[in-house]
C-alpha cells in the first residue's frame, strides 16, 4: 500500500486535468452552438459579478463606518466649541449652522438671511469683514459688543472663506471675561480716585500749614488796627468796614481749609456718628457756596427749623463727599441756563432720613438712567468728568446700608439719598 499511494495521487491529478480539458471542450462546444447566451457562461459571469459586488459592498460599508466615526468626532469637536458656526453664501444666506451654546441669543434657521439671524448691527460689521476677505486675507478676526436693554454681550469672532462664494462665521461669547475686565477697570478707577483724594488730603494739609501762618498775621494785624482805632477814638466808617471784611474773610478761609482737610482725607475707618444736618450742609457749602453765589446760582434749603434741626446717623466725611459731588453735578447741569437754582430738601419716614438734591437744569434722558451709576459713565465733555462720582456715591450709601436713586417722575432732575435711622441701625 505504501508503494501504491504516490501512484494514486498522480492518477488523481491526471484525472483532474483530463476532466478540466473535457469541461473546457464541452463549454467551448456549447458556447459555439449558443453564442454568448450560454447558461454556463452567464452563470460564471454572474458568480464573478456577485463576488465583485460583495467585495465592493464590504469596502463601501467600511468607508461608511469610517466616515460616520469622523462625522461623530467632528460633531463632538463642534459641540465642544464655546460658540456658534454659520456657513453662508455670497448672498449672505445661511446654508448650515451650529449653535451649541448660543441658541437663545440668535434666531436661526437654514435658508434665512444672515442679517435676520444675527441682527442689523452685527450683520453690518460682518459684511465689512467679508469685504476684507476679498483683499487676499484668508481669515479676519474682529470683536462685537452688543447692548440691548442695558444687557451687554461681548463676542470674539472670525470670518473665513471656504471656497468661491462660501464663507464661515465663527462667534464666541466672551461676555463673562469682558464684564470681569470691565469690573477690574472700574475697581482700578476707584482706587485711582481714592489715591487722588488721599493726595489731595496731603496737599490740603500742606496748604493749610502754609496759609494758616500768614492768615494768623493778617488776623492779628486786623485786630490791632481795630484796637488802634478804638484807642485813638478814630471813627472812619470806610476803615472799620475794611477791617471787618478782613476779619470775616480770614475766618471764612480758615473754615474752608478745615472743611477741605476733613472732606478730602481718606478716613482710616468707616465710622458712623450722629451728625446735625446743618453742620453737614455748612461743611459742604463752605467749599462750593461762594462759587454758586458768584455765578448767580440760587441755593435753596428746605430743612425743618425745629430745635437744632434733623440729625443724620452717618460717616460725616463720606456723606459730605456724596453731597458735595451731587451739588457740583447740579451746578454743571444748570450751566448755560437762565434762573439757575439748586434745592436741597430733607424729609423722612419711619425708617429713613432722606435728602433730595434738585436742579433747574435739563432732565436726564430716560434711556441713560440705568447707566448713570455705572463706573466711568458720564455725559459731560471730555476733561470735565471721570464718570466715577455717582458710582462712588452709590458705594458710600450702600456702605451705610442706604441707597441713592434718581427720581425720573420728578419735574426736575432729582437725586434722593436714603439713610437708615439710628434706631434702625441699633435694632439691626
Amino acid at each position: 500500500m505504501a508503494h501504491q499511494e504516490p501512484k494514486s495521487k498522480e492518477f488523481l491529478e491526471k484525472e483532474i486535468i483530463r476532466l478540466k480539458k473535457v469541461n473546457e471542450a464541452l463549454m467551448d462546444r456549447v458556447e459555439r452552438g449558443l453564442g454568448n447566451k450560454s447558461p454556463f457562461s452567464l452563470f460564471e459571469k454572474n458568480v464573478h459579478l456577485s463576488t465583485l459586488v460583495k467585495e465592493r459592498t464590504l469596502e463601501l460599508e467600511k468607508m461608511t463606518t469610517e466616515l460616520e466615526n469622523e462625522k461623530n468626532k467632528l460633531s463632538g469637536i463642534i459641540q465642544a466649541l464655546p460658540g456658534a458656526i454659520f456657513f453662508f453664501n455670497n448672498t449672505f444666506t445661511v446654508d448650515r449652522y451650529f449653535t451649541t451654546f448660543l441658541e437663545q441669543q440668535f434666531d436661526i434657521q437654514e435658508g434665512i438671511p444672515l442679517e435676520k439671524a444675527i441682527g442689523n448691527n452685527f450683520f453690518d460689521l460682518v459684511k465689512k469683514q467679508v469685504t476684507r476677505l476679498s483683499q487676499n486675507q484668508e481669515v479676519v478676526f474682529f470683536d462685537f459688543l452688543s447692548v440691548s436693554n442695558d444687557l451687554e454681550r461681548y463676542y470674539n469672532c472670525s470670518v473665513s472663506s471656504r471656497n468661491k462664494g462660501q464663507f464661515v462665521l465663527y462667534i464666541q461669547d466672551n461676555t463673562e471675561k469682558y464684564l470681569q475686565e470691565k469690573l477690574i477697570k472700574a475697581q482700578e478707577g476707584k482706587i485711582l480716585q481714592s489715591s487722588k483724594l488721599a493726595s489731595l488730603g496731603e496737599m490740603a494739609a500742606g496748604v493749610a500749614h502754609e496759609i494758616n501762618n500768614p492768615l494768623a498775621i493778617i488776623n492779628v494785624s486786623a485786630n490791632m488796627l481795630k484796637k488802634l482805632l478804638v484807642r485813638n477814638k478814630i471813627q472812619i466808617p470806610a476803615i472799620e468796614t475794611c477791617v471787618n471784611n478782613i476779619e470775616g474773610t480770614v475766618s471764612r478761609i480758615s473754615k474752608i481749609i478745615t472743611v477741605m482737610r476733613a472732606i478730602s482725607r481718606e478716613p482710616m475707618e468707616f465710622r458712623k456718628e450722629e451728625v446735625p444736618l446743618m453742620d453737614l450742609i455748612h461743611d459742604v457749602f463752605a467749599l462750593c457756596g461762594e462759587r454758586f453765589k458768584n455765578n448767580e446760582v440760587d441755593l435753596r434749603l428746605k430743612i425743618p427749623d425745629v430745635g437744632l434741626g434733623p440729625t443724620l446717623y452717618c460717616d460725616r466725611v463720606q456723606l459730605s463727599q456724596v453731597l458735595l459731588n451731587l451739588l457740583n453735578n447740579a451746578y454743571d447741569a444748570t450751566e448755560g441756563t437762565h434762573n439757575r437754582w439748586i434745592e436741597v430738601q430733607y424729609f423722612e419716614d419711619s425708617s429713613y432720613d432722606m435728602l433730595s438734591v434738585k436742579n433747574s437744569g435739563k432732565k436726564i434722558s430716560l434711556d441713560i438712567i440705568p447707566k448713570i451709576f455705572n463706573p466711568f459713565f458720564t455725559t459731560k465733555e471730555v476733561g470735565k468728568g471721570t464718570g466715577l462720582g455717582l458710582s462712588i456715591s452709590k458705594s458710600i450709601l450702600e456702605r451705610h446700608e442706604g441707597n441713592i436713586e434718581l427720581r425720573p417722575e420728578s419735574e426736575n432732575t432729582c437725586f434722593v439719598l436714603k439713610l437708615p435711622k439710628k434706631s434702625l441701625n441699633d435694632h439691626s
